[in-house]
């Protein structure tokens, strides 16, 4: 006979606190056959080790493209490809960017991407948006790299691996925190046209959903945090857990606040199921919070403030009878969340049979009085560890190019990376090698020449018709 008022916690509340997303990655156009080699072919002629890089980016893009088209997407593999191909496109836009007069197509790239985030189940035709700027190429790999990761820590999180999942969700916060904080910025500066961009443009490539997304992440690497807590043998730290759940709930609100307040038009194109998603788990969240409240306080013997935190846990945990009243939202015949009902109903029987021992405990045995709430000075503070694994891109010094014999008339307008560079600077690359990464870092007229640079060209052709 195990007493009811002493039971531990079921395996409801474990599952309820792990509740991730799965969010789908962006794809290239499967008509996409664009080629680095054949691109920059007739500048990159005298240079092996230019043309080898340029190979390298081939060869890693159609090993991406191939992990995208196969049925189910291995994420271990596509990481692994796309950890390898990003700091060679950024080698090769560096390459243009410090060798703007010679760094010249034959032919045009044009990249096309489709979006992950606004995805959408009930219209599964992507919708692709193209774009010349090697920023762009780099922008959505290095965002498909960290929705990989975290579809790798979603597998862990299935597995019940929850260390390693805790591991991958702070690695995906910190790989969109440097596109949010350090890439975007730098790219959109200066830019003339930002509403219109912010109206046609993947949500990838926007800096407000990237700084959303962070705090997403770091959220789900605490849940991660918890459900490590909770799969242990023997009575854990309630009180800790409790923080640690409040602290997720407030994590997933910023979440919400920053995308609306920051990019509202990428918000309103995601599938509203996740949304609704969102919605249950701050709710499950705060009640979870609760539930481990008054626990903890059930074992330092405050019974009275116990028994309310776990009534206050009971009604957090019902569904809410108006669109915006407290609880949780309705569960659908055919929304997601239908796979969670069984573990709901198993969290709300434990709660009342716990509820009910403990008021009968405390009728027969404390006499502890009851409170209609839990007491501001017994409520928890949240706790937000801020689980983020700090990503940086790995640095390559650029590639030389030029054009022994070859004629202006032979060869395309520069690169849309390079355009509209300071010539004189230019001049004194042209058949020469380009400075190494760190000269050319340490030079802060060359840093803002970039950032100019970078700006015009977003300006200027992203998803231009």
């Amino acid at each position: 006979f195990i007493d009811p008022s002493s039971a531990s916690h079921p395996d409801s509340v474990l599952r309820l606190s792990s509740a991730v997303h799965r969010f789908a990655i962006p794809f290239i156009n499967p008509k996409d056959q664009i080629s680095f080699e054949a691109s920059f072919d007739s500048c990159s002629k005298s240079h092996s080790n230019t043309i080898a890089a340029l190979q390298q980016a081939d060869n890693r893009r159609r090993e991406i493209k191939a992990a995208m088209a196969s049925g189910k997407v291995i994420h271990s593999t596509l990481s692994t490809s796309l950890k390898e191909y990003i700091p060679v496109i950024n080698q090769i836009l560096l390459s243009c960017k410090f060798q703007p007069e010679v760094a010249r197509l034959d032919k045009h790239l044009v990249f096309s991407w489709s979006s992950g985030i606004e995805y959408n189940k009930h219209n599964k035709s992507k919708k692709f948006s193209d774009s010349e700027a090697l920023m762009f190429e780099l922008v959505l790999s290095i965002a498909t790299y960290a929705l990989s990761e975290s579809n790798i820590g979603c597998d862990s999180c299935v597995d019940g691996d929850f260390p390693k999942a805790s591991r991958q969700f702070a690695k995906t916060a910190g790989i969109v925190q440097y596109l949010g904080e350090d890439v975007l910025p730098n790219w959109m500066a200066n830019s003339a046209q930002h509403a219109e961009l912010e109206n046609e443009t993947l949500a990838e490539t926007r800096v407000g959903v990237c700084l959303a997304m962070q705090h997403l992440y770091m959220a789900m690497a605490q849940q991660m945090a918890v459900a490590t807590v909770l799969a242990k043998p023997g009575t854990p730290n309630y009180s800790l857990l409790g923080k640690l759940s409040s602290g997720i709930a407030v994590e997933l609100e910023t979440f919400v606040t920053t995308f609306r307040s920051k990019s509202p038009v990428h918000l309103s194109r995601i599938d509203s199921t996740f949304l609704t998603l969102i919605t249950f788990l701050i709710n499950i969240q705060q009640s979870l919070s609760l539930y481990f409240l008054g626990r903890s306080l059930w074992l330092d013997s405050e019974y009275g403030v116990a028994i309310a935190a776990i009534s206050e846990a009971t009604v957090a945990a019902r569904t809410r009878t108006t669109p915006t009243g407290r609880g949780l939202p309705e569960i659908e015949s055919t929304s997601p969340l239908q796979s969670l009902s069984s573990e709901l109903t198993n969290y709300r029987k434990h709660m009342a049979s716990l509820l009910q021992s403990w008021e009968k405990d405390n009728m027969l045995v404390y006499f502890n009085k009851v409170p209609p709430s839990v007491p501001a000075d017994k409520a928890l503070k949240p706790i937000r560890l801020k689980k983020v694994e700090e990503y940086c891109l790995d640095m390559k010094d650029p590639l030389p190019f030029s054009l022994p014999g070859v004629g202006d008339d032979q060869v395309s307008s520069p690169t849309e990376v390079e355009s509209e560079t300071n010539k004189s600077s230019a001049e004194s690359s042209r058949g020469s090698n380009p400075p190494s990464y760190d000269d050319a870092m340490n030079n802060s007229s060359f840093q803002e020449q970039v950032d100019s640079d970078l700006a015009r060209e977003l300006q200027e052709k992203l998803n231009s018709e």
